[in-house]
């Protein structure tokens, strides 16, 4: 779709907002989950229109960058969640571009996918300390002030190098060498007339990052070409054939990848343009960590992997172990499969510090850190009501309870265990009689926690009481406790937050207490049946 840059303001904004809604209808929840998961981003820009008239000539950016959304965003090609496609003299402008990039990149989480594209004039500038700097020109650019108008490619690089998304992909439809989708101004002109041999690399591009890759429509020193049989700029022709026709498909798995598509473009570019453009890319796929460009959303999800990350300092020189196999040394990031996996991670002396068996999803990042926060051992106070029961208790009692979660920290985060004491207790009249009830309990529980949530099976021992002030029947009083074990459910949730946890929890047990019970003026124990409630709301840390 093509958006001007008022439009894709408006979508970010909107989408900001969107995440400050309380969620409670089901539908809706079944959106923001949607929202959610890992997106598939993409910006194209296509520079055509020059303020500067000695950058005009060229013929097909926009289309260029308009064919190549168009099969980006096709739910059976490209599949991409959103594509920006901008283009126009006031929408290209050195600003209105920074924007757009900062629009379309706003919240990008760490599994979601970017890829941009730019095509248009670009132009280089030589230095004596710096040797030659790359860039690509706005449309409010000018040819000889690149410096101050343009866009430094090692700029372009940087921005997307610091993107959260996982999966980076820049792609450049430009060359800087003065012929094709290139001009150089005056001076840099006569320079590199001057020069022997061809124009010296640049030496401030930096490094490409994991999961990243950068493809360019030629080499620095040659011309990137457009072809009025193609309709294209030649390197983007042969890419959209690449994602559209299925023959960049190397392996036969249904999907092009990034290098698969480079590479097809690449070749039929050479041959096309008899070996005077020759694209090149640089890229860094982490194991089996591809970045696919097209095929069904069916194949792309069976085929992405998941990558398991560490970058806390503590876990230096750990080794990580998946299925009982060496993966490599933290911090690191390293591609998984999809399913069931058993994590370790062994500090440099080959003592364990995390054992557990995980579910991670294709196309997410499952970090180490997450794995380390969730098993630690953590406390809660929690307080609340309980409704008990038992005959001759006070219905309703205010309960506290303590729990340590976790207890020594080794167990896998699916499961969440825990040791706890409370005490309920109230005052009140029965049969005419004012009395004390109440109970403590020692226990634990051992619950499933996929998540925030969790659920499972308690074991309690338990302590009912029950006591009466002295009075003209009672002269004495009278207080009675007994010993009894209960069996029940738990459930609950856990908010956390940066400092503490927000916890929910709510209780239910039943079992059966001895009492005492009087009959022919004999007092002898009958065993009562015993049920109870409890609903808490508390702290956790």
């Amino acid at each position: 779709m093509s958006l001007p840059i008022v439009a894709l303001c408006a979508l970010w904004a909107n989408a900001a907002l969107a995440g400050a809604v309380p969620v409670t209808d089901p539908a809706v929840q079944s959106s923001v989950n949607k929202a959610l998961a890992p997106r598939r981003v993409a910006l194209l820009i296509g520079v055509q229109d020059y303020a500067d008239p000695k950058l005009a000539g060229l013929r097909y950016p926009i289309k260029d960058a308009t064919d190549l959304g168009a099969v980006l965003q096709s739910p059976t090609l490209g599949g991409f969640d959103r594509v920006f496609t901008v283009f126009g003299e006031a929408a290209t402008s050195r600003a209105a571009l920074l924007r757009a990039f900062d629009v379309a990149t706003a919240g990008l989480g760490r599994d979601d996918t970017f890829v941009l594209y730019l095509s248009g004039h670009g132009t280089l500038t030589l230095d004596a300390v710096e040797g030659s700097r790359l860039w690509f020109l706005p449309s409010d650019a000018r040819l000889d002030q690149p410096e101050a108008t343009g866009l430094a490619v090692q700029e372009l690089e940087d921005r997307v190098n610091a993107l959260t998304a996982r999966r980076r992909v820049l792609i450049l439809d430009t060359c800087h060498n003065g012929r094709g989708r290139s001009s150089l101004g005056m001076a840099t002109a006569q320079l590199v007339q001057g020069l022997r041999g061809e124009v010296p690399a640049p030496r401030d591009v930096r490094d490409v990052s994991e999961s990243e890759a950068r493809l360019y429509a030629a080499q620095y020193f040659q011309p990137a070409m457009e072809d009025a049989t193609l309709g294209n700029g030649v390197y983007t022709h042969f890419l959209i054939e690449a994602l559209v026709s299925g023959k960049a498909d190397l392996d036969g798995d249904g999907l092009v990848d990034v290098a698969e598509a480079h590479e097809y473009a690449r070749d039929h570019t050479i041959s096309w343009t008899q070996g005077v453009q020759v694209p090149r890319a640089e890229y860094k796929i982490v194991g089996r960590e591809d970045i696919y460009l097209s095929g069904p959303a069916t194949l792309r999800g069976r085929a992405e992997r998941a990558l398991v990350s560490a970058t806390d300092s503590l876990l230096h020189e750990a080794r990580l172990f998946v299925n009982g196999t060496s993966r490599g040394v933290l911090p690191g990031l390293y591609a998984v499969e999809p399913g069931v996996q058993r994590i370790e991670v062994q500090t440099g002396d080959g003592r364990p510090v995390l054992s557990e068996r995980v579910r991670v999803k294709a196309g997410t990042t499952l970090a180490i850190e997450d794995l380390m926060q969730q098993r630690a051992s953590s406390w809660e106070v929690l307080g609340g009501v309980d409704a008990t029961g038992l005959s001759g208790f006070v219905p309703l009692s205010p309960s506290l309870q303590l729990a340590w979660v976790r207890p020594g920290g080794a167990t896998s985060s699916m499961w969440r265990p825990d040791l706890h004491v409370g005490v309920s207790g109230a005052t009140g009249t029965i049969s005419g009689r004012e009395l004390l009830t109440g109970q403590a309990w020692v226990g634990g529980t051992w619950a499933w926690n996929p998540g925030r949530f969790f659920i499972g099976p308690s074991l309690d021992l338990r302590v009912p009481f029950r006591s009466a002030a002295a009075g003209p029947a009672l002269p004495d009083g009278w207080r009675e406790a007994s010993l009894t074990g209960s069996a029940g459910l738990s459930l609950g949730a856990a908010i956390p937050t940066r400092t503490l946890s927000f916890n929910l929890r709510a209780d239910g047990w039943a079992g059966s207490t001895p009492w005492s019970a009087s009959a022919d003026g004999a007092t002898a124990p009958v065993a009562v049946p015993t049920w109870g409630v409890g609903l808490r709301l508390g702290l956790g840390g």
